[in-house]
């Protein structure tokens, strides 16, 4: 069996003038949505300008004025009421246990020995480069400390120690610190 030629069926070619009449329409749509949004902005501008008077005045009208609203009382009372209550929290009671020789509790209460020798901590640090910060504070304020390491509780912590020195400067020393802002412990002796 032979088969038939197939005849050619013949389709319409899209025209490239019929491309270009898309882009030309889709370019100016674009323009006029542009021009409509500009004219829209300038209108408002427009609009939102004082305007002069015709002649060169203004207009001079008074305005009135909202009133003022009186201030609102606060809607918590607790701003008033703790201050006028007075209640103080409870103070901690005083530890019973009593202070031993190696380590007094109070540069005031504790009379040093002059002729023995004291360490004073200025600040225990889990970082060393905050001890080294603390070092270098006190270098600037002319003392001179040492960082110890030690473990705590498998930790690691690094004391900035002071001393030794005898008690009397112990005393003097304390006090410098305290001015800049360093808290030191008590003086306990030293043992070398």
């Amino acid at each position: 069996m032979a088969s038939k030629a197939r005849k050619k069926v013949n389709r319409p070619r899209s025209s490239g003038g019929n491309r270009g009449a898309k882009w030309a329409l889709l370019i100016a749509l674009v323009l006029l949505v542009g021009l409509v949004v500009l004219l829209a902005r300038l209108t408002a501008e427009k609009n939102s300008q004082p305007t002069a008077q015709p002649g060169g005045q203004t207009d001079t009208r008074s305005v009135e004025k909202p009133p003022e609203k009186q201030p609102v009382s606060p809607e918590f009372q607790f701003y008033t009421l703790l201050p006028e209550e007075g209640n103080q929290p409870p103070r901690p009671s005083e530890p019973t246990d009593s202070p031993s020789d190696d380590a007094p509790a109070d540069d005031e209460k504790a009379e040093l020995a002059p002729d023995a020798r004291y360490l004073v901590q200025a600040g225990s640090f889990s970082k060393a480069r905050d001890a080294e910060a603390r070092k270098a504070e006190l270098a600037l304020l002319g003392v001179e400390s040492r960082i110890v390491p030690v473990d705590v509780s498998g930790a690691r912590y690094h004391r900035v120690v002071l001393g030794p020195l005898p008690g009397k400067e112990i005393n003097a020393l304390r006090r410098q610190l305290e001015e800049a802002g360093i808290e030191t412990t008590a003086p306990r002796r030293s043992d070398g």
